[in-house]
């Protein structure tokens, strides 16, 4: 059986204003050799713009986030008993299970259904200083992809509340992220400026979602299911700038791991089959 998740399907929210525009968007540079590329790290407040999964499953159950397979900067643990009352993802702030743990997350069996908890604990030298703890919700559909929203407390003074929606994609955003990868997640800013740029896959521009939101962030699966290099993950657009604050970059990089451990479970499943 074909362990691929279904095509996504588009669909569009209503009663959202169209008044406003976002800037013209152009394509990241994911080239790390680059100076554009140093420049975005830069900007970044806790990870480089782009991280790959390294796993060696027969080893351990440990594996390890980088750029690159030389930089493994940051560890994650998938406990034994996923969907038990013990955190499903643990995120370690640093390439090995001694380093700070800075994120965890708590699913149960019914983790596609039901909301899961992230919980970042206190960072005494990082942006936030108290623990924080967020829900992310799915939103399931008979006619779309199910998608997967958080909410963040937004950076600067005066700043409202930020939401953001996890959708299943197959566009031109995920083709340019992993050369071979043909499906995966993109991140959109649903409480920020929209614009009239939406539509069709063929007609809007690189970075924009159909109803005319912005994609700040993509995860791309490995086609082949490697169990030596899974995913590829990227911030993109605004997501780049670090406006948005380490504890949003911290609770995207944690949800998306999330998905990617459902889809790897359902391929799993299926290919068992």
């Amino acid at each position: 059986m074909d362990p691929s998740p279904p095509p996504y399907t588009e669909y569009v929210q209503h009663g959202q204003s169209r008044e406003e525009q976002v800037p013209q968007y152009e394509a990241a540079t994911y080239n790390q050799s680059s100076g554009d590329f140093k420049t975005l790290q830069d900007a970044m407040a806790k990870f480089p713009p782009t991280l790959n999964g390294y796993f060696e499953w027969k080893m351990t159950s440990t594996f390890h986030l980088g750029p690159t397979a030389e930089q493994k900067m940051f560890a994650v643990t998938i406990p034994a008993s996923v969907f038990g009352n013990k955190p499903s993802l643990i995120l370690y702030d640093g390439p090995t299970k001694e380093d700070p743990i800075m994120a965890t997350l708590k699913s149960d069996k019914w983790g596609r259904i039901r909301p899961v908890d992230i919980a970042l604990p206190p960072r005494q030298h990082g942006h936030h200083t108290n623990a924080i703890d967020v829900q992310m919700v799915p939103a399931p559909s008979k006619h779309v992809s199910p998608t997967y929203t958080f909410e963040t407390q937004g950076t600067g003074k005066g700043a409202g509340r930020e939401r953001f929606e996890w959708r299943k994609t197959q566009g031109n955003e995920i083709k340019e992220l992993a050369t071979g990868h043909s499906y995966g997640w993109k991140l959109v800013w649903l409480s920020g400026l929209v614009t009239s740029a939406g539509g069709s896959r063929n007609e809007r521009e690189m970075g924009v979602a159909s109803d005319g939101t912005e994609i700040v962030a993509l995860l791309a699966h490995n086609a082949s299911w490697s169990m030596t290099k899974g995913f590829r993950f990227a911030f993109m657009g605004t997501g780049l700038t670090g406006i948005f604050g380490e504890v949003w970059e911290i609770l995207t990089v944690t949800s998306a791991l999330h998905l990617w451990y459902l889809d790897f479970q359902g391929a799993t499943a299926a290919a068992a089959c």
